[in-house]
């Protein structure tokens, strides 16, 4: 299985761009979702520009198997994570072991995420 990785430099390119599109177009705030479930997949990821009112930027996270792998998973990202960014939190209906209700994901992940998907 190969897992794709992206640098910040990309990212922060069409962080920049995006901004640029949503001021000149007078558009409300754009969400920009990083999706990340291994440190390597985002690099440099300290240097993510988080200076753009225009853009909020949120890194989902997901892991697989038991809750304790995936509290492992979220708490290893969260490690010099960029100031400024929210955080989103992936349950999976089949293979989720304990399954989360949205109740319990926002009762159980700490700290609480921005945002709770099911896939």
């Amino acid at each position: 299985m190969q897992i794709g990785s992206v640098d910040v430099a990309e990212i922060n390119a069409v962080v920049s761009w995006l901004a640029a599109l949503t001021s000149e177009e007078a558009l409300p705030q754009k969400l920009l979702v990083l999706h990340q479930f291994r440190s390597s997949m985002i690099g440099n990821r300290t240097l993510l520009d988080v200076t753009h009112p225009e853009i909020g930027l949120l890194i989902h996270v997901d892991g697989l198997g038991g809750q304790p792998d995936k509290q492992a998973t979220w708490s290893a990202l969260h490690v010099d994570a960029p100031a400024g960014v929210a955080w989103g939190w992936k349950n999976f209906y089949d293979e989720d072991t304990p399954r989360l209700s949205p109740e319990q994901t926002l009762l159980q992940v700490v700290p609480v995420p921005d945002l709770v998907s099911y896939q």
